[in-house]
């Protein structure tokens, strides 16, 4: 219904004529004043259809309330506002703020001319547009961080990220910092590059005749497979011969323990006139007379080396890889060595080959032993002493003491491996390292002529080579000059001459 202003009616409105029920009481005489009539109080806010034009009433929204125990208004003259018309500022006129905030023709015709919502919308506007939420936005604004803080968090949180980054990279890549960490750490994807620079001493250049000479020998003997690496110690000469492939380590896996035995007794860790006790695990077969012992049997730390050398004892070996701290501590001590095959990954004896070396390995051993800056002189000494008297000399070592050469070695022999590592220094000043490990079939007697053969035709060049001769700086023939009788210039001999006591005849008494 549109009453005579303009304005639309709904039932139950003050000007539709139609009774609101009993809510009518709740409202207040205001209410009951314009039941059924055109009526329109004075005191009731006007709308403007345009900022020009004379006010109208505005139509009363259908009174239903929200909370039906809601009390009356206090003040029954002061009309209900709507939601929205809580928020213009007091005395303004509906739809005047609206224009003025909008500013411009078609959305202050929309503002005047919206019909009254229903009350699922107005609930629904309420909910959306609840005039308390700016203050808990307020609320909220007040609580964050200061920026400083805020960007120092930010900060941390970024380093963290780029520190997890890098380390991760790091464990990933690989380090190529030192040859021992290398050594360590062994890829299963590439074998490291060989690199000259690992080794104990600078090698010059490989011996290719010799080199040659080995590598027929596979025709010579079918079925067994050596490596070996030689070095003449003097010029840095070698034949590498498959000499940096892993291969099963047998007893010569002995010969890097009895190195870092000397080790930590030059750094006086270990006494080496310390008493051990045997254990009745490190009880073992094989090789030795250590085995025979009662559990609770006492030696010197120095004889259990002794013989874990000189008669390749089992049991001594593994007194001494407790004694060293176990598998894992001589594992870095080994890598630390440069040693890049070599793995103790069980106690002796190992028939089965799961401790592992190489021939460059154990060369590396021996050259170890012989410098300066790895053991004392005195330890140095000992170690050669205990090599120079090893039972077994019939490998690389054989013939070699009738002809006045020195040796220092150790041996391996398991059913599948057959191998020797020795220091030999010749009469005429050589001195050159050898290791040669054969992989056989089962026991293989042939072996035993291969190595000894590799060891003759080393010898041969060995002993044909020509030492270089240093002369001392203050002998006559490093010059070239002959050597002559110095003489003196008459010059000389006059002054000599003068120098000497005149000749007096001897006093006589005359009164006798």
């Amino acid at each position: 219904m549109t009453d005579a202003n303009g304005s639309r009616n709904r039932p139950g409105s003050p000007g539709s004529g139609q009774s609101i029920g009993p809510l009518q009481s709740s409202r207040g005489p205001s209410a009951a004043k314009g039941s059924g009539s055109n009526h329109i109080p004075a005191n009731r806010p006007r709308l403007l259809k345009h900022p020009g034009s004379q006010p109208v009433g505005k139509p009363v929204s259908k009174l239903t309330s929200r909370k039906p125990d809601r009390p009356p208004d206090e003040n029954p003259t002061r009309p209900r506002r709507s939601r929205r018309d809580r928020r213009r500022p007091p005395g303004t006129p509906a739809g005047l703020a609206s224009a003025q905030s909008k500013g411009n023709a078609p959305t202050r015709l929309r503002a005047i001319s919206a019909p009254p919502r229903s009350a699922s919308s107005r609930a629904q506007h309420a909910r959306t547009e609840s005039p308390a939420r700016p203050r808990r936005r307020s609320a909220r604004r007040s609580l964050k961080a200061p920026l400083p803080l805020l960007y120092l968090g930010r900060l941390v949180v970024a380093g963290l990220g780029i520190a997890a980054i890098g380390g991760t990279l790091l464990t990933v890549l690989p380090s190529s910092s030192s040859s021992g960490s290398a050594a360590r750490t062994e890829s299963a994807l590439a074998p490291p590059a060989e690199s000259k620079a690992a080794f104990a001493i600078p090698l010059a250049q490989e011996n290719a005749a010799l080199k040659a000479q080995f590598e027929d020998l596979p025709n010579l003997y079918p079925g067994l497979t050596a490596k070996l690496f030689y070095v003449d110690v003097d010029t840095g000469d070698y034949v590498d011969l498959a000499g940096r492939e892993a291969i099963a380590a047998a007893s010569t896996i002995k010969l890097p323990i009895l190195l870092a035995f000397f080790e930590e007794v030059d750094a006086g860790r270990i006494n080496p006139n310390q008493t051990m006790t045997i254990q009745p695990d490190q009880l073992a077969d094989g090789s030795g007379e250590m085995q025979v012992s009662a559990p609770g049997t006492q030696f010197t730390a120095l004889e259990v080396a002794t013989q874990m050398i000189v008669s390749s004892d089992n049991t001594a070996t593994n007194m001494m890889i407790d004694l060293l701290g176990g598998s894992a501590a001589l594992n870095s001590k080994f890598a630390a060595y440069g040693l890049e095959k070599t793995r103790l990954n069980g106690p002796l004896p190992d028939l089965d080959g799961t401790n592992t070396t190489s021939a460059r390995d154990l060369a590396q051993t021996l050259l170890l032993v012989t410098q300066d800056e790895t053991l004392t002189l005195r330890s140095r000494d000992r170690v050669l002493n205990i090599l120079q008297r090893t039972y077994n000399k019939s490998l690389l070592a054989a013939g070699l003491e009738e002809k006045e050469a020195l040796t220092y070695n150790k041996t391996g022999d398991i059913a599948s491996v057959l191998g020797d590592a020795a220091l030999v220094d010749l009469s005429n000043g050589k001195r050159y390292i050898v290791a040669v490990l054969v992989e056989r079939p089962t026991n293989d007697g042939r072996a035993v002529e291969l190595i000894r053969r590799i060891s003759g035709r080393i010898y041969q060049v060995a002993d044909q080579a020509v030492q270089p001769a240093v002369a001392p700086a203050n002998d006559p023939s490093s010059t070239g000059e002959e050597d002559v009788a110095p003489t003196l210039e008459p010059e000389a001999i006059e002054e000599s001459q003068s120098l000497e006591a005149p000749y007096e005849e001897p006093y006589v008494d005359e009164n006798l």
